[in-house]
């Protein structure tokens, strides 16, 4: 039976696929062109990223695909009910 997930939230994406790639918060910034303390605070869910930064980080930077990732996050989640 399918169950319905929720759309996890930018910063925990962001967050996710960035350690899955083994960058630093100051590598992926860097390669973003944004300040570390923002990336830092969209992980730390102080900001919501606009979505476009999300799939933009996720898919140029970290070279992932936006779907795997979310599709990831959902997987390990549903082994920690």
């Amino acid at each position: 039976m399918f169950t319905s997930r929720k759309t996890p939230r930018g910063g925990e994406i962001l967050r996710f696929a960035r350690r899955l790639r083994g960058f630093t918060q100051a590598e992926s910034a860097a390669s973003y062109g944004i300040e570390e303390r923002t990336l830092r605070r969209w992980e730390n869910r102080e900001f919501d990223p606009r979505w476009n930064d999300v799939i933009s980080l996720v898919e140029d930077v970290y070279l992932l695909d936006i779907l795997d990732v979310i599709g990831k996050i959902n997987h390990d989640d549903s082994h920690n009910d």
